[in-house]
């Protein structure tokens, strides 16, 4: 047991990293061992993105602490230089325990830096994945910053070893989103699209992102990608894509829409979303929801290009490059598709799992000053 309350920090930049931080911040909040924090910055106080830092508060109050870390266009270099500065102000005033952190993102970075260097206990949530991008460099550096690693899946572990990171500090969890989808509560359909304001009967989603190292293309391949959605003849729910750079050439497609069967969203909450992943007929574009959480609700998944291409390989997830998309091959492979009941993240527990680690007085003393294991 712990001997005494201790303080934590969760930082959030984005509405994915929130959905898969939620689970774990809602388990910390319920104990009296934990006193909990909130740090949302990043995509969340864009309102170009819808201000999602206002679905925080809607789950867990006003108690937050808010800071802009970027202007749009900014490059990736100065957004971690941004929030690196306010970060460190930010963790000199609350003085925390722990610092928690998810994925691949530059505020993760930012935060993991500020924890390392000012030896403050740091974890890294899904550390050891592999998409086939930047992010993939971003990710790793952030497990290599960190002292803790919670990962989704046993390869994820055995790549966190590798990087030679002391084994008994690398906890594999599952993916914490899958909490949401296990509990079986989603919101109703109808309330979703009440909500949002759609009254599609029957419905695809694309979720489109921008490969930072493609930006060249990216209003190019957007362009295919609308008009290939186009040539389906399906009702379309789009969903804004992230803020990465090249998100603006995105954006800028989307508004020059007239089509009444497409339907755009700059944001949803994360259990709306899951709702709606949950009825689509497919989900199509480039993001790991594909690869996460279509499959936990058997909900056919058509990955684009590169962005996630190190992922899982599964049947059924459908992979195709931008310029080999053909309606022929789409509609046969959603005929031909059949769910599976693996569960490659998981099995909807990463919380308590979290939690019952936490507890544990051995977690506090892992040591602030890291080594490189060479044993694996």
């Amino acid at each position: 047991m712990i001997s005494r309350k201790k303080k934590i920090i969760f930082v959030t930049a984005t509405r994915a990293d929130f959905g898969k931080l939620k689970s774990l911040i809602s388990i910390l909040k319920k104990s009296k061992d934990f006193e909990v924090c909130l740090v949302v910055t990043g995509m969340h106080v864009i309102p170009k993105f819808g201000n999602t830092y206002k679905e925080v508060i809607r789950t867990f109050g006003p108690n937050i602490i808010k800071f802009t870390n970027q202007a749009l266009g900014d490059r990736l270099e100065i957004i971690l230089t941004k929030t690196t500065n306010i970060f460190s102000k930010i963790v000199k005033k609350i003085k925390p325990d722990l610092i928690v952190l998810h994925g691949d993102r530059v505020e993760a970075l930012s935060a993991a830096l500020v924890g390392s260097l000012n030896h403050i206990l740091t974890a890294h949530i899904e550390g050891g994945e592999v998409s086939g991008t930047i992010d993939d460099t971003i990710r790793h550096a952030i497990s290599k910053l960190c002292h803790v690693h919670f990962v989704g899946s046993k390869k994820a572990k055995k790549r966190v070893a590798k990087m030679g990171e002391i084994k008994k500090n690398i906890f594999q969890i599952g993916s914490p989103d899958i909490d949401v989808i296990a509990n079986k509560n989603l919101p109703k359909i109808f309330n979703v699209k009440k909500r949002y304001n759609f009254k599609f009967k029957d419905y695809a989603i694309l979720l489109w992102h921008p490969v930072t190292s493609k930006i060249d293309t990216l209003k190019e391949d957007t362009k295919k990608i609308l008009k290939f959605i186009k040539k389906l003849n399906q009702n379309f729910l789009i969903i804004y894509p992230n803020n990465d750079p090249g998100s603006n050439l995105i954006i800028d497609c989307y508004k020059k829409i007239k089509n009444k069967k497409f339907k755009i969203l700059k944001n949803m909450r994360f259990e709306y979303f899951l709702s709606v992943l949950e009825n689509a007929k497919f989900i199509i574009g480039n993001s790991s929801s594909a690869i996460y959480e279509a499959p936990m609700l058997s909900t056919p998944a058509i990955n684009i290009g590169d962005r996630q291409n190190k992922r899982i390989k599964s049947r059924i997830i459908k992979n195709v490059e931008i310029d080999e998309l053909k309606e022929s091959d789409i509609f046969n492979f959603l005929k031909k598709y059949k769910s599976s009941n693996k569960k490659y993240y998981g099995q909807g527990d990463s919380d308590k799992k979290f939690y019952k680690i936490l507890k544990k007085k051995s977690f506090w003393e892992v040591p602030k000053q890291k080594f490189f294991s060479d044993i694996h």
